[in-house]
């Protein structure tokens, strides 16, 4: 299966449709629909990240290097960063799932420090450090 198959099951997977797609991406549905459709097979890095964060999966699997077991955390979207974050801070499922939720004014962090500090300002608030 290659990239573009892989991105068109991703997406149907999670009941998104290509304009949808785009718009949380923010990556064109024209260059999107030519990727499905194998009319380009080699992404710039940026716009494979921006993929994997909307469709809350890791590069690997995206680009199809390994599967990944099935958890709450990979049923859901989680972005790439918090990803990296839930590895680094050995985050269990129901927390991770619970900060892939989090947007303020519709944006979430887009860095492995801004779900850092938010995680922080949350354990916090909640007196859980």
């Amino acid at each position: 299966m290659g990239l573009g198959e892989r991105l068109r099951a991703l997406r149907k997977n999670r009941g998104l449709t290509l304009t949808q797609l785009a718009r949380r991406s923010r990556v064109s549905k024209a260059y999107l629909s030519q990727l499905e459709n194998e009319q380009f097979s080699n992404p710039s890095s940026e716009v494979v990240i921006k993929l994997c964060s909307t469709l809350g999966v890791s590069i690997d699997e995206i680009l199809g290097l390994k599967s990944m077991p099935v958890t709450i955390a990979s049923q859901t979207a989680v972005p790439l960063h918090l990803r990296a974050l839930a590895r680094e801070e050995r985050l269990d499922d129901e927390d991770v799932a619970m900060l892939s939720r989090i947007s303020y004014k519709g944006r979430q962090p887009t860095s492995i420090d801004g779900w850092r500090n938010l995680l922080q300002a949350i354990r916090q608030s909640t007196n859980t450090e």
